[in-house]
């Protein structure tokens, strides 16, 4: 809905974020506002809600009577306060985090207390069962010593003496009370000690005297030792003026011998029972010794109730079998372990209401900290969520109106309702950007790592950036040797005079294309860097030795001749590691291409091949000489050529016919290196074979001269003005190739073209108006500035890729061009 204004132009809607009054200064709010509204017949309320937009001080004081306002206007039974809350993404986000914390928290909490109540079960089971194995073993060693100590007691000669007597004595009576004594005080288990000698039919207490056997007190174990009851040395329970002891016969044999005397050790059970049976009144802890039948020999004080009669009404709970559950409704720890000498057994009996109440306090201490926790994480995730939603809301917001500024220029606007579906279109529309980002950068992949594999070679090592960049895009770094090879086209200067710089790309594509398969189908790995020359440089990482290596060279030679019909030199290198100078390789592998035209064998020339040669590269004749004749062809000067010749062939004369063979090879050999692109030697079988066809030495002086001659015409051809125009493009796209190699120079633009580096430069002034060196240079800056915003590398990686040798003349030279440093450029053109 809009309204006229007073000078007749449209309003703007009610509720837009701007609104423009057009007020003639007659008729001005400041001065007569009832004026106003009435001249305009508009509303009160239109007048007072500007009115209140114009003053800031009681907006919030507005905004809270608006509130209550709204809270009053709402049911009674706050339903709707309920749907406005569950509208809200922060309480909706604490309801759905109270949800997954508890589903998560206290079933955790029960297990964990679970686990840690069968955890304590099984260490307190194992405690008690070692425990009663220690007691068992030390039971047993105590009793076997008191069985030393009684027979060493039997054995004296006092108590012998006394049992073999054959009428009373009391002399012998007093001896033998001396020897009791002594004997017991040093054992402090015995209680009590008779001796009976059944001849006098007397006894002998070490606490009374001596009776007779109608007068002894302990007749029940006088009537054992007569009828000979006892087992070989055993302790058997006895009880005697109501004490129960231990008892131990001596002697006890198995052999019904008519022995006349004996001796019986009583033993003190409440020592023992201190000294072994130590009972844990904290943990209700009990150790008992039945024997074989059942009957308490040891502990049990205290229970209250027949130690078999309640082992025999126990029922072994299925969940732990160590814990026995009586009729009663008792639950303890039993754990039992054998004395084999007495066949007795050792009960460890442990009551479960201290472990229980324990095991119980422990689970209610997880489960009360577990809910506390529980509050704690609701309280941050509410705390949390309210923090966290307010920037993605204030982040929709920005999205909306960018969108909306967007849409003002296209005809089909964005609908989006609320938060969640203007984050979503923006994440979307994010998403296919960076998808439209990676297809492009996967466009360019292959170029990318093209560069990559030419400053390896070139620079000879790696850098880590570059490094990380190869090992990502190849698998070279995966085998452990790499060699080198180089594949050099035969007859390159006929070659390129017949294709065109395209032409002779795509040769090289091919070229590399068949050597790859060949390589990968023998399992290995591969990659082929194209210098934009007359060779290409293989890395291959297979691990072979040098005779299968050679033989899958000539298989790839062979398929380069088959189908695309190109004669090519093939020279490798031995194994190398990952990190050696590939640049000294590729220098070295390079020179072994040209022993061809030494020897003229169509083979695959090795590192071993040029140790045959080495010897023909220590010339007698001066290089001086050699040097001076070359730059006489350079230069155009015919009888100079015809002097230096004259000179070196006056001193070849003079050698002997062996020497001499060798020195002419070594000649033609640097004439071959120098215009290999030109000279008319390419197309022969070899120096020796070519030698060999001459009968005297100035015959070869002649067709040497010829060749040299024909050479110095094909330079001079080239330097006519038709073609420099040619020549400059061709040096321009060599350049272009080569710009991110460092060493890049005028001399090897010069050699790409077989021209000398001086007639290179002066081409390049006549058709750039520009030198040589400038025009690298700012084929470099440009290269830099397009880094620079198309990509997020480094600095320093953007100057080594674009040919810069040291960092200092990068950002010296960068900055003379453009006014600004390399950083500065970035952001004056990152928007």
């Amino acid at each position: 809905m809009t309204f006229p204004s007073i000078t007749g132009r449209a309003r703007r809607p009610l509720g837009s974020q701007t609104e423009v009054f057009f007020l003639p200064p007659a008729i001005s709010p400041f001065q007569n506002p009832m004026r106003r509204m009435k001249t305009r017949r508009e509303p009160e309320r239109m007048v007072r809600s500007r009115w209140k937009r114009r003053n800031p001080a009681g907006r919030r004081k507005r905004m809270r009577e608006a509130a209550r306002r709204r809270r009053k206007r709402q049911p009674a039974n706050g339903g709707g306060t309920m749907r406005e809350l569950l509208t809200r993404n922060h309480f909706r986000l604490l309801l759905w985090a109270g949800i997954v914390f508890t589903l998560i928290i206290i079933p955790f909490s029960l297990f964990l207390s679970n686990q840690f109540s069968k955890y304590a079960h099984s260490q307190m089971d194992l405690f008690h069962r070692d425990k009663v194995v220690h007691t068992a073993s030390q039971t047993e060693f105590i009793l076997n010593k008191l069985k030393s100590y009684g027979l060493n007691m039997y054995e004296d000669r006092t108590i012998q003496g006394w049992l073999q007597r054959e009428r009373p004595d009391p002399l012998a009576d007093m001896e033998v009370l001396n020897t009791l004594t002594t004997f017991m005080s040093t054992e402090p288990f015995i209680r009590r000690a008779y001796l009976m000698n059944l001849r006098t039919r007397q006894a002998f207490d070490s606490q009374t005297g001596v009776t007779s056997f109608e007068a002894f007190q302990d007749q029940v174990m006088l009537k054992r030792v007569q009828e000979q009851q006892s087992l070989f040395l055993q302790f058997q329970p006895h009880e005697a003026q109501g004490d129960a002891h231990l008892s131990l016969v001596v002697p006890s044999t198995p052999a019904k011998r008519d022995i006349r005397g004996y001796l019986v050790l009583l033993l003190d059970n409440r020592a023992l029972q201190t000294h072994l049976l130590a009972h844990n009144e904290e943990l209700g802890t009990n150790l008992i010794v039945l024997d074989e039948e059942g009957r308490n020999v040891l502990g049990g004080e205290g229970s209250g109730e027949s130690i078999a009669a309640l082992l025999s009404g126990a029922r072994t709970d299925g969940a732990a079998p160590s814990v026995v559950e009586f009729d009663t409704g008792r639950r303890l720890f039993v754990n039992s372990a054998a004395i084999p000498s007495q066949k007795w057994t050792v009960h460890s009996l442990t009551e479960m209401r201290s472990f229980r109440s324990q095991a119980d306090s422990f689970q209610r201490r997880i489960v009360m900290y577990s809910l506390l926790l529980l509050v704690l994480l609701l309280t941050a995730a509410m705390w949390n969520s309210r923090r966290a939603v307010r920037p993605f809301r204030h982040l929709a917001e920005q999205l909306q109106r960018k969108f909306n500024a967007d849409a003002g220029h296209s005809s089909a606007p964005p609908v989006v309702r609320d938060e969640y579906s203007m984050l979503k279109y923006g994440i979307e529309k994010l998403s296919n950007q960076v998808d439209e980002m990676n297809v492009s950068l996967r466009d360019r992949q292959g170029i990318v790592k093209a560069e990559y594999l030419r400053q390896w070679v070139l620079q000879g090592r790696l850098g880590r950036a570059v490094r990380g960049e190869i090992a990502e895009a190849t698998d070279l770094f995966a085998k452990e040797k790499l060699r080198l090879a180089v594949i050099k086209i035969e007859s390159y200067h006929a070659f390129a005079e017949r294709y065109d710089f395209e032409s002779r790309r795509l040769f090289t594509y091919a070229l590399c294309n068949i050597a790859e398969e060949v390589v990968r189908g023998e399992g290995g790995a591969f990659e082929a860097v194209d210098f934009a020359g007359d060779h290409i440089v293989l890395l291959i990482g297979l691990d072979r030795d040098e005779s299968d290596m050679m033989a899958i060279l000539e298989t790839a030679k062979k398929h380069v001749r088959q189908y695309i019909r190109v004669n090519i030199v093939v020279a490798v290198s031995d194994a190398k590691d990952i990190d050696d100078d590939l640049r000294a390789v590729y220098d070295f592998v390079l020179e072994l291409t040209l022993l061809k035209f030494i020897n003229g064998s169509d083979r695959i020339y090795t590192e071993g091949d040029y140790e045959r040669y080495v010897h023909m590269m220590d010339p007698v004749v001066e290089r001086k000489g050699v040097e001076k004749l070359l730059a006489s062809v350079k230069a155009g000067n015919g009888e100079q050529v015809v002097e230096s010749l004259d000179e070196l062939f006056g001193q070849l004369a003079a050698m002997k016919f062996s020497e001499c063979k060798v020195q002419l090879t070594v000649l033609l050999f640097s004439v071959v290196k120098e215009f290999e692109k030109l000279s008319a030697l390419q197309g022969v079988d070899g120096i020796e074979k070519q030698l060999a066809g001459f009968p005297t030495l100035q015959d070869l002086r002649r067709w040497l001269e010829q060749e040299l001659m024909e050479i110095m015409e094909r330079l001079n051809s080239r330097q006519g003005s038709d073609r420099k125009g040619k020549l400059a493009e061709e040096m321009a796209a060599y350049i272009a190739y080569r710009i991110h190699d460092p060493m890049l120079s005028a001399d090897d633009v010069a050699e790409h073209v077989s021209l000398s580096a001086k007639y290179v430069r002066q081409i390049f002034m006549e058709t750039h108006n520009q030198s040589l060196s400038a025009y690298m240079l700012d084929l470099r800056v440009n290269k830099v500035k397009e880094l620079l915003v198309t990509t997020a590398l480094s600095v320093s990686d953007i100057g080594e890729r674009s040919g810069f040798l040291t960092k200092s003349h990068f950002f010296t030279a960068f900055k003379k061009a453009t006014g600004v440093t390399p950083n500065q450029y970035r952001q004056q053109h990152s928007t």
